[in-house]
C-alpha cells in the first residue's frame, strides 16, 4: 500500500521513519506546509514534497495518508480523504468530540475506506503480556486499574506550540499522552460510565495546565484512577488489581530511548516474578495491522466502537475538568 504522510512535524518523521523499508505501507509522499525546507528528510528517506493537500489527495498512486497534524484538523482532513477514496490512518486524538469521530468514522464506513488510529501502544509485549495473563485468570476478578503516563518533553518545545494550546490539547497532558492509557482502559475493561478529573497549573511552565488526575468507573462496576503531568521526567506505570492477584507494568522511558519494559506479577500470597520485554517498532505494527485490513486479510484490531468509547472518557474529562463536577456518560 502506497501512503502520504501530512504533517511533518515531530512526529510525523517519526512516522515516516518507523515505516522505511516496510514490506506492506511505502510512504511515497510527504505534505507539509514547511515542505521547502524538509528536503534533506525528505531525501534520506526517498520521499516525495509537496505543499499541497489536494493534489495529493487526486494522485491515483496514493492509495492512503497518514494523518499527523494538528487536532482540529484531523475531522476535515478525513473527510476529504474518504470523500477521494483515500483509507485514512489518524493520530490520536481521532478528534476533539464524540460528535467530530462519529462523523468521521462515518465518511469512511460510507466512502468504505479502512480508519486507523495511532494507538501503537497496544502491540507493547509488555501490555500484550498483560492482557494476556488478565485474560487467563492469573490475578482473579479484575477490581481497579491505576495508571500514571508523565513526561516533560513538552517543555522543549517553543511555547506557541500548538501542543500547548488547551482548544487544541485540552486536559494538561491528557490530549497527548494520556489518551494512551484511556485506550488501554477501554481494550481492557470495556466502556466507561462516570469520570471526574481535576486540572491544575502548578509548575509556571509554558502550559496553562500541567498536572491531570482522574477517576473513572467502568460500566463493569471496576474503578480506575489515572495521573498525567507535563513538567515531571518520564513516568510510566500501569496497574490492575484482582481479588487473586495484581499485574503491573513499567517502562522506564518513552520512544526517544530503548529500555526494556518489564511486568511484575503478584499472586494471592504475595509471591512476585519481574519479566522484562525489549522495546519494538510499534508504531509499524499498527500502520501494519491497518494494512491487512485495508487488504482484507484480517479486521482492524482497534474497533470503531472503541475509538468512539475512548472518545467519550476524552469528552467527559475535558468537560469534568472545566465544570469542577463529575460527568456521566450516557
Amino acid at each position: 500500500m502506497r501512503a502520504a504522510v501530512i504533517g511533518l512535524g515531530w512526529w510525523g518523521k517519526m512516522m515516516v521513519k518507523s515505516l522505511a523499508g516496510n514490506k506492506k505501507v511505502t510512504v511515497t509522499t510527504g505534505v507539509d506546509l514547511a515542505a521547502d525546507r524538509l528536503d534533506n528528510f525528505a531525501g534520506e528517506y526517498g520521499i516525495a514534497l509537496t505543499d499541497d493537500v489536494e493534489k495529493v489527495l487526486a494522485d491515483p498512486k496514493i492509495d492512503a495518508i497518514i494523518i499527523t497534524v494538528p487536532n482540529s484538523l484531523h475531522e476535515p482532513l478525513t473527510l476529504k480523504a474518504a470523500a477521494a477514496g483515500k483509507h485514512v490512518f489518524c493520530e490520536k486524538p481521532l478528534a476533539l468530540s464524540v460528535a467530530s469521530a462519529r462523523r468521521m468514522i462515518e465518511a469512511c464506513e460510507k466512502a468504505g475506506v479502512t480508519l486507523g488510529i495511532g494507538h501503537e501502544r497496544r502491540w507493547e509485549p509488555t501490555m500484550q503480556e498483560l492482557k494476556r495473563r488478565m485474560d487467563a485468570g492469573d490475578i482473579g476478578k479484575p477490581l481497579h486499574v491505576e495508571t500514571n503516563f508523565s513526561h516533560s518533553i513538552f517543555e522543549t518545545l517553543d511555547d506557541k506550540s500548538w501542543r500547548h494550546d488547551p482548544k487544541e490539547a485540552p486536559a494538561a497532558g491528557y490530549t497527548g499522552r494520556g489518551i494512551h492509557l484511556t485506550d488501554f482502559f477501554v481494550w481492557l475493561f470495556g466502556p466507561a460510565k462516570r469520570v471526574w478529573a481535576h486540572t491544575a497549573g502548578l509548575a509556571g511552565g509554558p502550559a496553562p495546565v500541567d498536572t491531570l488526575s482522574v477517576h473513572l468507573t467502568f460500566q463493569n462496576g471496576m474503578t480506575a484512577q489515572l495521573g498525567v503531568l507535563t513538567t515531571t521526567p518520564f513516568y510510566g506505570r500501569f496497574t490492575v488489581f484482582g481479588d487473586k492477584g495484581w499485574l503491573e507494568a513499567r517502562e522506564p522511558n518513552n520512544t526517544e530511548r530503548k529500555d526494556p519494559s518489564e511486568l511484575t506479577y503478584s499472586d494471592a500470597k504475595s509471591n512476585k516474578e519481574t519479566v522484562k520485554h525489549e522495546k519494538i517498532n510499534t508504531v509499524a505494527l499498527n500502520i501494519e495491522a491497518w494494512a491487512d485490513a485495508v487488504a482484507g486479510k484480517a479486521p482492524y484490531p482497534i474497533t470503531t466502537e472503541q475509538m468512539i468509547a475512548n472518545m467519550q472518557i476524552f469528552e467527559a474529562i475535558v468537560q469534568s475538568s472545566e465544570r469542577g463536577e463529575a460527568v456521566d456518560i450516557v
